[in-house]
């Protein structure tokens, strides 16, 4: 079965080459939009598995639809593509759990591998992104309690840093699935972080990886 999906860009020919760029992939594009408002009404019409969405686009942005998937609980899972590197969005897009953050400099393969991982329920965020707000993110967590984690969690921060799901840092530890979610409920408090990929970030910062 084909995986559904709607892509936004306001630069026609960015819009043709990365609709075309699924096609015979296993991907189905169900529409082509210009702007943030087609965007919307195409994702609410179709409700497509899939959304690849330009960060910089009129009238909404690709960061704008993915703070109204979120409050409005769309099952469309969201890509956003960005020129840029400003640290500011791309955090907001980390804090919002985006699905997918990918450079529109990056090859036409590293997308599609994108697409799919997301598509299977993976998120994707761009090595060289996460590199852009490394700094940012470590000068707000300074003081980040590291000293405060115990073993187990210090364990967990490991695994989870190696991209494990809690399925698999259960099964590594030898644990419920449901105690590694109370420890990453707690790692997340101590550590004022808001999701896996800012506790990956952080492990990296402070070597606990």
């Amino acid at each position: 079965m084909s995986t559904s999906m709607v892509v936004a860009d306001d630069h026609p020919l960015m819009l043709d080459a990365v609709s075309g760029l699924f096609e015979g992939l296993g991907f189905r594009v169900v529409a082509r939009c210009r702007d943030g408002l087609q965007a919307r009404a195409a994702i609410l019409e179709h409700a497509p598995d899939l959304a690849v969405l330009d960060v910089q686009m009129p009238h909404r942005s690709g960061l704008d639809l993915l703070k109204e998937a979120r409050e409005e609980g769309w099952r469309t899972r969201i890509i956003l593509l960005t020129a840029g590197l400003e640290p500011g969005p791309i955090m907001e897009a980390l804090q919002l759990k985006v699905d997918g953050l990918i450079l529109k400099g990056a090859g036409s393969e590293v997308l599609v591998r994108a697409a799919q991982a997301v598509a299977s329920g993976s998120q994707w965020i761009d090595k060289d992104a996460m590199e852009q707000v490394l700094g940012r993110l470590a000068s707000d967590r300074a003081q980040a309690p590291i000293a405060s984690l115990t073993p187990r969690e210090g364990e967990v921060v490991k695994l989870i840093s190696r991209g494990l799901r809690n399925k698999e840092v259960a099964r590594e530890l030898g644990i419920s699935e449901g105690t590694v979610k109370m420890h990453l409920h707690n790692l997340y408090e101590k550590l004022s972080v808001s999701s896996r990929t800012e506790l990956a970030i952080l492990a990296r910062e402070r070597s606990l990886d």
